[in-house]
């Protein structure tokens, strides 16, 4: 039992070893704005109307701009990736080998519960307006802001799963401050904007902290 169990703990430590040096909340910071800045363009009124007016001019054209954006946005993503493996090989794990990151971090019951919030919060949004006690407004927030809560509890759940206390307090955070934007006075796609500059903040805060302390951990490993 105990050979299971040491292997357990290598697995988890292996598989931590990806966020341990802060680099890939930047990553995520990074896309949470870029979605954030999307939403707030797409669903803002003049956002909307360019977009309209794109359709009926030209359709074909806007369609395929919409299609390249997307396909940025992924190759953005990718590259910074790429970037990170890059400053990992190079520096901060220079000398203890390279640890390939899994497609996928989170296990199907973090990411259930996550949906289950989402649908739920929802669910209920518009059950509340069709009972007159919310507005549309308050439905469209409650919309963006289940998926920042529904983020928070993926980020609380890798952080238990691989014993991060960081990401806990990430999924911690990041859940409160989204839960806040259904209450705030703001318009549909301001949300959007919120939303992306609330988990900007938390994670890029994270980042620094975890890069500052690799950092230092190296430093102190050349000195020896």
């Amino acid at each position: 039992m105990e050979n299971v169990s040491d292997f357990d703990q290598l697995t988890k430590a292996t598989r931590r070893r990806e966020f341990d040096d802060g680099l890939m909340d930047y990553v995520f910071g990074g896309t949470f704005l870029l979605i954030g800045i999307i939403g707030w363009f797409f669903f803002s009124s003049f956002g909307l109307r360019w977009f309209v007016g794109s359709l009926l001019q030209n359709r074909e054209i806007t369609i395929i701009a919409l299609i390249a954006i997307f396909a940025l946005f992924i190759l953005l993503i990718m590259g910074a990736r790429r970037v990170i493996e890059n400053i990992r090989r190079q520096t901060l794990w220079k000398n203890q080998g390279f640890v390939k990151s899994l497609r996928w971090q989170v296990s199907w019951q973090t990411n259930a519960a996550a949906v289950i919030v989402f649908v739920a919060m929802i669910v209920v949004a518009v059950w509340l307006m069709s009972q007159g006690y919310v507005n549309q407004e308050f439905v469209l927030r409650t919309l963006v802001s289940s998926s920042g809560i529904a983020t928070g509890i993926v980020f609380f759940g890798m952080g238990k799963e691989l014993d991060l206390q960081r990401y806990r307090w990430i999924g911690a955070v990041g859940g409160i401050l989204s839960t806040v934007m259904i209450f705030a006075p703001i318009s549909f796609s301001i949300t959007w904007l919120v939303l992306g500059i609330i988990w900007m903040v938390v994670l890029t805060v994270s980042g620094s902290w975890a890069l500052r302390k690799s950092i230092l951990e190296l430093r102190e490993q050349d000195s020896e």
